[in-house]
């Protein structure tokens, strides 16, 4: 997805780091718009219960559940955007794999994730 959609340039910061910078492409983003879509959807809900829930439900109904999930405020939206792509982008750029989409345990959709920090 991501180099469908941006450019993207690596520089070496020292012996073990690298700084990555994207940069959206003419027309990027309409070129991975259906990926996109998927992807997102995807760290909400489970795409088999989403396929299970529009089926029993039929698609008013079914839409109606799927918005619930969604956040409403243009900041709950662009907080969850960016740590949708920050996951999936850890997944395309390195070995790491992260099984858990934290956004599908949210307590509702305009709380924030509690945090996993210890003190």
């Amino acid at each position: 997805m991501f180099t469908d959609w941006c450019d993207i340039d690596e520089a070496a910061h020292g012996p073990s780091k690298t700084l990555v910078k994207l940069a959206e492409t003419v027309d990027g983003r309409d070129a991975v718009k259906d990926q996109l879509v998927e992807c997102v959807r995807s760290h909400y809900d489970d795409l088999d219960q989403i396929a299970e829930d529009v089926e029993r439900l039929g698609f008013p109904s079914a839409s109606a559940l799927l918005k619930e999930r969604l956040p409403r405020t243009a900041r709950a939206r662009s907080g969850e955007m960016g740590e949708i792509l920050a996951t999936e982008f850890v997944e395309f750029k390195t070995d790491f794999r992260i099984p858990v989409r934290r956004l599908r345990y949210k307590d509702g959709r305009e709380l924030a994730l509690r945090g996993d920090d210890y003190r």
